[in-house]
């Protein structure tokens, strides 16, 4: 019986002990799952619907903090309030927000698996390790470099995010070094509360990890010599009008090629 009961117990103690390595095996092979942008609008519209349900009818929920008409004064200075200059609704991003306070944009490629939420920490080290809701997690987020100020303001936006072997995250990037890929029609999306804004691919380097490609603040004439320079760099030449006034995205990533080796995507905003 006592043998039984041994083997009942370590039995169980297995199970579980399978069960948690699944579990680990799974997390640490797929990043977290945040609704993608056109989830959130579904869900955003869905919510509306609910509330126009809700107030169209015949009989209104009377709010017990709304003060009656009739028991303001006409001269009352509530009556005389100007209007609202600005009116936001509730939309995606501020669904995004609300879950993760650091969410300054979402990020999508054409003909990848690239298509992720971006954060922006106090530094480039936090979301290296923590997913986008700042849970630990061996792939980290796709996030901003901390020394740009995001929404566009930016002459040149930097974003890091881990190549996994499993395809999530920049892996895609690699699909860069291919010269057909490269040359075709890929479009770079980044969108944020404002705008969205489109990127053309104009370079694609291998080389290790080095701060010149991550300088965020120039003058125009520096920036032009710049991108010159990331064109010379180029695996793959391509001819882009640059005037010196278009904005700067690099996208970086690990590259195992070269010691301590990134891959750099560097692009030219095309925004209509």
């Amino acid at each position: 019986m006592k043998k039984k009961l041994i083997l009942s117990v370590l039995a169980i103690a297995f199970f579980f002990q399978a069960f948690s390595a699944i579990r680990t095996y799974y997390i640490q092979s797929n990043p977290a799952q945040v609704p993608s942008l056109s989830q959130m609008e579904a869900i955003d519209t869905n919510q509306a619907s609910t509330e126009t349900m809700m107030t169209d009818g015949s009989e209104q929920i009377e709010d017990p903090n709304q003060i009656e008409a009739e028991e303001i004064d006409a001269s009352s200075p509530l009556l005389e309030t100007e209007p609202l200059l600005y009116e936001f609704a509730p939309n995606s991003f501020s669904d995004y927000i609300s879950i993760n306070p650091d969410f300054t944009g979402w990020l999508s490629i054409s003909n990848t698996a690239i298509d992720y939420p971006v954060v922006k920490g106090r530094d480039n080290e936090f979301y290296l390790e923590h997913d986008f809701y700042k849970d630990s997690h061996p792939f980290g987020s796709i996030f901003m470099d901390y020394r740009n100020l995001g929404m566009g303001y930016d002459q040149h936006t930097i974003l890091y995010g881990h190549y996994t072997p499993n395809g999530h995250m920049f892996a895609d990037l690699e699909h860069f070094l291919s010269e057909e890929f490269f040359y075709s029609d890929q479009t770079i999306v980044l969108e944020d509360l404002f705008a969205e804004r489109r990127y053309e691919v104009f370079s694609v380097h291998i080389a290790p990890a080095d701060p010149y490609f991550i300088n965020e603040s120039f003058l125009n004439p520096e920036l032009s010599d710049y991108v010159s320079e990331l064109s010379d760099l180029s695996l793959y030449d391509k001819d882009i009008s640059f005037t010196g006034d278009e904005k700067l995205l690099t996208l970086i990533s690990c590259n195992y090629t070269v010691n301590e080796g990134r891959i750099y995507v560097h692009a030219i905003e095309v925004t209509d």
